[in-house]
């Protein structure tokens, strides 16, 4: 996906999701000298990039909606920015500051009382030859080698993730690793990810469980399956934390449709009326099950999940432990229609 697509994309999602609902928020302060007026600057917490400011003399100001410590986006959309995601550590009530005499926004100074930001610090460091080769490749349009040099870029995170301490950026970094598997066929570096894998459990302090759990579900997946195959329960919950199983929705005749969708996804969201007039229809006939794959915080605040009229459910581990089964590759939204028999 070009730039031009991406945030075509991303002020898309804007409109049709509003406003990110929280009461703390992170703030991010940004200067160059060489970012041209009306460049605009999107950032956000997590997987969600939702705030837009406008570059006026080289500055920017975003405030971010956060209710923890976590990973978060800065995108640049302007002349001479490359077409990339920065990551920053995000906290309530810290103020990050990043400043560059360029546009290559990926590698500008990172000022920030958040020690894990070293963490990701270093990963920059260490990739930052092979981060300049893919933004070249972007900019030439050479897509025939983008495949490969991502393929690079990713082992070359994980050499350096062995060497860095466990914390949320680590973390963070090695679950999005981890998720790629699913669309990679024949990983070349899998024993490499295993021994990663079992490293992080071993050193992680506690309070990682979760993230370390799903990240264990990406790398031993459980059977998928296929078609013909019986269904596969689960405990899933709901917005107000009730605990569900699949096995309520099914009565008589009627078809189960599950939906894997995420807040961070345009296309999910922009399916939402289709599936609003499909359900209104198929009523009786069809129900309908979205499985979101974002942390709980993120889904039961946001705008759009209050907005589906269907079940709307999560297995609480961003849907690591229950997609896996279902889903043959990490793309969505995804779906899965499940008969009466």
């Amino acid at each position: 996906m070009n730039k031009k697509s991406i945030f075509t994309a991303l002020l898309a999602l804007i409109a049709l999701t509003g406003w990110a609902q929280s009461t703390k928020t992170a703030t991010i302060k940004g200067y160059s000298p060489a970012l041209k007026d009306g460049t605009l600057v999107i950032a956000g917490a997590g997987n969600l990039l939702d705030i837009v400011d406008t570059v006026k003399a080289g500055h920017f100001t975003l405030t971010i909606p956060v209710e923890e410590l976590t990973v978060g986006g800065l995108f640049c959309a302007g002349e001479g920015c490359p077409n990339f995601s920065f990551s920053l550590m995000m906290k309530p009530d810290v103020t990050v500051k990043v400043t560059g005499t360029d546009c290559l926004y990926p590698f500008w100074k990172v000022e920030s009382p958040i020690p894990e930001q070293q963490t990701l610090n270093r990963m920059t460091e260490y990739c930052h030859d092979i981060i300049l080769e893919r933004i070249k490749i972007e900019q030439e349009k050479d897509w025939n080698k983008l495949d490969s040099i991502e393929m690079v870029y990713m082992k070359k995170e994980m050499d350096i993730l062995s060497l860095l301490p466990v914390d949320a950026a680590s973390l963070s970094k090695l679950s999005n690793i981890a998720r790629m598997l699913k669309n990679l066929k024949d990983f070349p570096y899998m024993e490499q990810m295993k021994n990663l894998e079992k490293s992080f459990a071993a050193r992680a302090p506690k309070g990682f469980e979760d993230q370390l759990a799903e990240i264990h579900n990406y790398v031993y997946p459980s059977p998928l399956l296929h078609v013909g195959d019986k269904y596969v329960d689960a405990e899933l919950f709901d917005m107000q934390g009730n605990t569900h199983h699949l096995s309520e929705a099914f009565s008589g005749d009627r078809y189960v449709l599950l939906d894997f969708w995420g807040i961070g996804c345009g296309p999910c969201m922009m399916s939402e009326p289709e599936m609003r007039e499909v359900y209104e229809r198929l009523n009786g006939k069809l129900e309908i099950i979205g499985i979101n794959q974002n942390t709980r915080s993120q889904w039961q605040k946001h705008e759009f999940s209050k907005r589906i009229v269907w079940k709307n459910w999560s297995d609480g581990k961003m849907g690591s432990s229950f997609n896996g089964r279902y889903c043959d590759m990490g793309a969505i939204p995804y779906y899965v229609l499940i008969s009466p028999e």
